[in-house]
């Protein structure tokens, strides 16, 4: 008996998965990827969580992996393709390089853009918040009502910054030493 396996796909900021019992092909998989998204298209670019292209020779490969992480789809006649890599689903980097006529010996300095790096600023942010919250009396239930409704009443959000203040103090106390 074949076992269920899925594969976690993400295509601008929706994440779906994709299931399947027996052997998944690159083009039976763009096919899922198509119909899931309902994608006008089966030209459809795969990157990895390391934002390296996948193609039909290493797919096979990688479904063999135990966790292959959530596989990002591209379209490519997107005239703002690198701006998708760059979304907060596809991380970009600005790569600089010396002479690009070496091969391999060549350094590649990899530094993430100043929208990359306020996006993971925010994302660690919001992360941090969230872990507070979590565990606070209080807390969950402003989870749960922002969970609901996106958005939270005057009364939560001052109830939020009261948890959020109360921590700052008993972490880091109520006036700042000078050195």
């Amino acid at each position: 008996m074949n076992r269920m396996q899925a594969v976690r796909v993400k295509y601008r900021d929706r994440q779906k998965y994709i299931c399947y019992e027996r052997q998944l092909t690159f083009k039976s998989f763009l096919d899922c990827v198509a119909k899931k998204f309902d994608l006008p298209t089966l030209d459809l670019k795969v990157y990895d969580e390391s934002k390296t292209e996948v193609d039909e020779e290493v797919f096979e490969f990688l479904l063999k992996k135990q966790d292959i992480g959530v596989l990002e789809i591209c379209l490519p006649q997107d005239p703002n393709l690198e701006d998708s890599l760059s979304s907060p689903s596809c991380s970009s980097f600005a790569s600089f390089s010396g002479d690009n006529e070496r091969d391999s010996d060549d350094t590649t300095i990899l530094q993430h853009s100043p929208a990359t790096r306020q996006r993971d600023e925010g994302r660690h942010l919001a992360q941090m918040i969230e872990d507070i919250l979590k565990n606070k009396p209080g807390g969950e239930r402003i989870m749960n009502e922002y969970a609901r409704t996106k958005s939270l009443t005057d009364a939560r959000r001052r109830d939020m910054v009261k948890i959020l203040v109360a921590h700052m103090t008993s972490e880091h106390g109520l006036t700042k030493t000078l050195v």
